[in-house]
């Protein structure tokens, strides 16, 4: 039984992290599969760090909470256009024609990598 549970809570730990996790070596391909089910092509998506976007004139999608991290210690950390390009992916997936309350962190340590940068927002579709 103690063998099991101690096989059990890595397992439960990493499905804990709710959050969608890339390389960045995938975002290219994760971008086009994105864009054939997205409204707005997914270097169109406008990310904004403030609450409001397009004069309060949108609807909410949801939230978005994704990270990119780097596979070995060997790999340079990721940058913030990697963090905000995977953001775009999660929120074309939504539907989403831009992202508010968009931040992005600073590279830390996650279950999955050697260091790992962090970015969440609201999906939002925007009303014309």
């Amino acid at each position: 039984m103690m063998k099991k549970t101690f096989l059990l809570l890595p397992l439960l730990a990493l499905a804990a992290c709710g959050d969608e996790f890339s390389y960045p070596s995938q975002l290219e391909k994760q971008s086009q599969a994105a864009a054939q089910a997205a409204a707005t092509p997914v270097d169109q998506i406008l990310l904004e760090r403030g609450a409001s976007i397009n004069g309060g004139n949108f609807q909410v999608l949801g939230p978005v909470k994704t990270s990119v991290g780097k596979p070995t210690a060997f790999h340079p950390a990721p940058t913030v256009a990697d963090a905000e390009q995977k953001l775009r992916i999660e929120a074309a997936k939504l539907g989403a024609d831009a992202v508010i309350n968009a931040e992005i962190g600073d590279v830390g340590i996650c279950p999955l990598s050697w260091g790992c940068r962090a970015a969440s927002g609201t999906a939002v579709r925007l009303s014309y």
